[in-house]
């Protein structure tokens, strides 16, 4: 019994026709796979998963692939010493993730020349760090208490009394004290000035 041969996955399919060095375009591969493994993808479904492989960020393959706008699409090619590689592991470089897989690294010293392609500083990668926001604590003083409007006192009102008897001083002062008391906890302030004018005989 023959061994079912494993169904490639599109990015498999994709890399696979990379790896014949032309210069395609997302119709091209779509043409491409379908003649040669009779398997037919869609071309919006090409251009996607190319502009993934060929990104540096999400794939390390990306380092390899060349990228040429024309007119208004764009047209793909993997640099040729890169097409030393076998399509497994061409794939395994557009993996994160993965047991035993064929790392960047192990490309780099297995074919030397590829090292030109690898930017000084772009391995290992590292995520920039999130900028922390910086919160203020800023406390808002409280308005003071608004203060109700002082009336204007009101200038004393000056009765003039002539005694002609001493006796009528103490009748004045009950009146006062009368007065006084029936105000209640107002401050009232009584000003009493007493001139006595005795009579030249």
């Amino acid at each position: 019994m023959k061994k079912q041969k494993k169904q490639k996955s599109n990015a498999q399919l994709i890399i696979g026709a990379l790896l014949t060095g032309k210069h395609l375009r997302s119709r091209d591969i779509s043409e491409m796979v379908l003649e040669k493994e009779g398997k037919k993808i869609k071309i919006q479904d090409v251009a996607s998963m190319l502009s993934k492989i060929s990104n540096t960020e999400k794939s390390d393959l990306g380092y390899f692939i060349k990228r040429v706008k024309k007119g208004n699409s764009f047209t793909y090619n993997m640099v040729k010493e890169v097409l030393k590689l076998s399509e497994e592991k061409a794939y395994e470089l557009t993996l994160k993730i993965g047991k035993d897989r064929y790392t960047l690294e192990q490309a780099l010293k297995e074919f030397p020349s590829l090292k030109k392609y690898v930017k000084p500083g772009a391995r290992p990668k590292s995520k920039p760090q999130p900028k922390k926001a910086v919160v203020k604590n800023t406390v808002k003083k409280a308005d003071p208490p608004k203060s109700k409007p002082v009336k204007a006192a009101k200038s004393p009102a000056e009765s003039v009394m002539t005694i002609s008897k001493p006796q009528d001083i103490e009748k004045i002062f009950a009146e006062i004290i009368r007065k006084v008391a029936g105000v209640g906890k107002a401050d009232i302030q009584v000003d009493v000035a007493i001139r006595i004018e005795g009579s030249e005989d």
